[in-house]
């Protein structure tokens, strides 16, 4: 399941056990999500292991065969050995079979190739999905080569799966409902503001590791709403935001105790854990993540809950250390090593690169041509500054209308009409002395001088300024 880690393919296992067990293939990945949520949130990298491990024992208890997709990531490249190099470690402690697209794309020098998302985003955590496709198709057609994984004794934590039905005392089950999608269907409890749940006294003694909420949104508008975990000695704060099913994994141990229970956050209090999926792709900031506020009343307990009852096989308060495995050099029969099954990802990308380089330029073209056109309308239209002047508008019409009989007799309308118009629209753009040293500007520049003297013979002085400004331009 996206944005989950390892605890919720535990509780998927244990719900379906008759269906692992009887396939001829579980093919496996959490490596990414075990990242993700240490590197970026600062989850406990001990839980993460810890639930890791567990799950290993789990899948060593069938008679399936195993195979590990170590996907690649290209970012935080410490942390990031650190969860590969534990998950080899044990994909080699037990015999499984894996597939390590990590290195394969380091030793190609492929990182920058698949990490590019739609519209050129960045996107570090999918793969191309017909890579991804092709991939699948070369592990069905080798189903046979799989090998089956070492035969020791696994002792397994003592899990178990439960509903809400099964596990709150005070539970209203006329408020038991189901909601489903084409990859889910859960049954859910909406869990309302004002409301306590509390465990049964049968689940005094277990921890709970985890439980899957889904709230009521019908895409990912990132609402959100938020829940408490409390016993008698600590309290655990999470939030849920958007459309999406999410498993939450607790780093606390939450012992379930007497009047331990679940309610909804009320009074909106401070976040104490993070959680994976929420508000991917925003920028972690730690105070503000803690202080998202609720935007809804209620929000709905699936079915998912995972409990423990800790013992000898199940180490609470396991710790690893990061940085020694980050440097751990992990040394695993080859004949478990299925990484040939990966597509010629160099031959794809050549291909890609060859065929942009081909058809970019034949792409752009259309564009291309609409931009030189579009330029070409914004300039018909683009007003020089001069042009507002009335000086220039007097002198244009003077000249467009001089040259012909009819026009030089309608010329005192039409200038008439031309400075009325002007006066309303008074939208003068400033423009330089020297942009003025124009024929048509100048001409109209002494037709509104004469205008103004028109009592002490400023027409007369016009007609003779007309045939100056001609020799002056050389007209």
């Amino acid at each position: 399941m996206g944005g989950c880690s390892s605890s919720q393919k535990i509780i998927t296992i244990l719900k379906n056990q008759k269906m692992f067990q009887n396939a001829d293939l579980i093919v496996i990945e959490t490596n990414i999500n075990d990242f993700d949520v240490w590197a970026y949130l600062d989850f406990s990298f001990s839980v993460i292991c810890r639930n890791f491990e567990a799950l290993c024992r789990l899948l060593a208890s069938f008679n399936t065969k195993i195979l590990f997709l170590i996907l690649p990531f290209a970012d935080k490249k410490v942390q990031n050995r650190a969860i590969n190099n534990f998950e080899l470690y044990h994909i080699k402690k037990y015999g499984f079979n894996f597939i390590d697209m990590q290195s394969y794309y380091e030793n190609e020098d492929l990182s920058d190739f698949y990490s590019v998302g739609f519209y050129g985003a960045r996107d570090l955590w999918h793969q191309l999905p017909s890579l991804m496709r092709e991939l699948g198709r070369n592990i069905i057609l080798n189903l046979k080569q799989f090998h089956h994984h070492k035969k020791d004794s696994v002792k397994l934590p003592n899990f178990i799966a439960k509903s809400p039905l099964q596990l709150f005392e005070n539970l209203d089950k006329n408020k038991i409902n189901f909601r489903e999608n084409s990859l889910l269907n859960k049954e859910i409890y909406k869990l309302k503001k004002g409301e306590k749940l509390y465990f049964k006294k049968e689940f005094e003694g277990h921890v709970l590791i985890g439980l899957g909420i889904w709230l009521d949104e019908k895409k990912n508008d990132y609402s959100s709403a938020s829940f408490i975990l409390q016993n008698d000695r600590i309290k655990i704060v999470k939030m849920h935001s958007g459309a999406y099913y999410l498993f939450h994994t607790f780093e606390k141990e939450f012992n379930i105790s007497k009047q331990a229970f679940i309610c909804f956050n009320d009074d909106d209090e401070k976040r104490t854990e993070q959680s994976h999926n929420l508000f991917i792709g925003l920028p972690y900031d730690e105070d503000i993540y803690r202080h998202i506020p609720n935007t809804l009343e209620n929000l709905n307990l699936t079915e998912d809950f995972l409990l423990v009852k800790p013992d000898e096989n199940f180490k609470i308060d396991a710790h690893y250390d990061f940085k020694t495995l980050a440097n751990l050099e992990v040394q695993i029969d080859e004949k478990y090593n299925f990484s040939h099954l990966i597509s010629d990802v160099v031959l794809f990308k050549e291909i890609i690169e060859e065929y942009n380089a081909r058809m970019d330029p034949v792409k752009i073209s259309p564009f291309q041509t609409e931009i030189k056109n579009l330029k070409h309308e914004l300039n018909q239209f683009k007003v020089n500054p001069i042009q507002t002047h009335l000086a220039y508008k007097l002198g244009r019409a003077i000249i467009e209308n001089y040259g012909s009989f009819w026009g030089f007799l309608g010329l005192p309308f039409v200038l008439n009409y031309i400075a009325k118009k002007h006066k309303k629209e008074a939208n003068i753009l400033p423009c330089d002395e020297s942009e003025k040293q124009i024929f048509s500007y100048q001409l109209g520049l002494a037709l509104i001088k004469a205008h103004k003297a028109w009592y002490k013979g400023g027409y007369v002085w016009f007609m003779f300024e007309i045939f100056r400004l001609k020799k002056k331009f050389k007209l």
